[in-house]
């Protein structure tokens, strides 16, 4: 199943993004708070549009799962690289209809989440790699999230790629 988003983000500022996620009753985590807060985490000045793909690692070609390397390796097969990380909260203030699912899982990704595919800020496997969205209880999440470069993503797992021109 995939499916193509169009979105505009950038043109804020970090605290007027802050601002605008918790306006819109939107949750993060400790996680996602310490990449929101990272003098790594950068923003741009100017409005910017991307179209991305929400679709799951089997649909493209790993049936058994993949690890980010593996993935990252593939992605130019499909037309696809990966996000800014910029675009999650953009994008998080956009998918207000997320569907929830509340089967619990532990130390892999939430069922019902989308996680955006994009470069961590830094090498350090302590420091959050990336995003991911959720909707639990009937709020929404922009949650940061860490795993290692040898974890492998569930073949099921919803992640967000950018659609190449």
């Amino acid at each position: 199943m995939y499916k193509t988003i169009n979105l505009e983000y950038g043109g804020l500022s970090k605290n007027e993004l802050l601002m605008k996620l918790n306006d819109s009753g939107v949750l993060l985590n400790e996680f996602a708070t310490t990449i929101l807060s990272s003098e790594f985490f950068k923003v741009s000045n100017q409005k910017q549009q991307i179209t991305i793909l929400v679709t799951s690692i089997k649909e493209i070609g790993f049936s058994e799962g993949a690890t980010i390397p593996q993935i990252e390796k593939n992605l130019k097969n499909y037309g696809l690289s990966e996000c800014p990380l910029e675009i999650a909260p953009y994008l998080r203030l956009y998918l207000k209809n997320q569907k929830e699912i509340k089967e619990e899982t532990v130390n892999q990704a939430p069922s019902g989440s989308l996680t955006i595919f994009s470069k961590p800020l830094v090498e350090d496997e302590d420091f959050p790699k990336g995003f991911y969205l959720r909707n639990l209880d009937g709020k929404l999440w922009l949650r940061g999230y860490r795993c290692s470069f040898d974890y492998i993503w569930n073949p099921n797992d919803k992640l967000i790629f950018q659609l190449n021109k």
